[in-house]
């Protein structure tokens, strides 16, 4: 005859010692383990890090560093720009001496229709959209687009650039 006393519910105390120390140690690995914070899957963007003019004799832009950042979406309505992944942006260096002039970093765009993406500069003289693509054979075209202030005709200078 089973000893009543060492029995509850018809499970053995040795056996509920046991559930109880199982479940002791389970339900805070169960905590922790749904307590991480959940990270996207972020594409790989070829256009990611720095180029140089492949023209080391250029008086226009010389350097181009685009820094992407990591989102899960990328709102494209049909009737306007891509919305760009936040705070994906361009810093742009440009033909001075001694050194190259900073431009600073400046948002990015996408413009879906064909595949271009867009940074604007508004500076003291001028208003220069730049426009950059990875084409085929690896290089970066950037366009520099110019909206003079002042009396001087404004310009359109196409660059080749190499990733460093």
């Amino acid at each position: 005859m089973r000893n009543s006393s060492s029995y509850l519910w018809g499970i053995s105390f040795d056996s509920l010692s046991l559930l109880v120390s199982v479940l002791t140690l389970s339900i805070p690995l169960a905590i922790f383990s749904f307590s991480a914070p959940s990270q996207a899957l972020c594409a790989i963007d070829d256009m990611g890090g720095r180029w140089e003019n492949e023209d080391l004799e250029t008086s226009g832009i010389t350097t181009v560093i685009y820094i992407p950042r990591c989102v899960d979406y990328v709102v494209c309505p049909t009737d306007g720009p891509c919305s760009t992944p936040p705070g994906t942006s361009i810093q742009v260096f440009g033909s001075c001496s001694p050194t190259d002039c900073d431009w600073g970093e400046s948002p990015v765009q996408f413009h879906q229709e064909d595949n271009w993406r867009y940074a604007v500069y508004d500076q003291e003289a001028a208003r220069k959209v730049v426009w950059l693509r990875i084409e085929n054979n690896g290089q970066l075209t950037v366009v520099e687009d110019i909206d003079y202030r002042d009396s001087r005709e404004d310009r359109v200078s196409w660059y080749r650039f190499n990733k460093v």
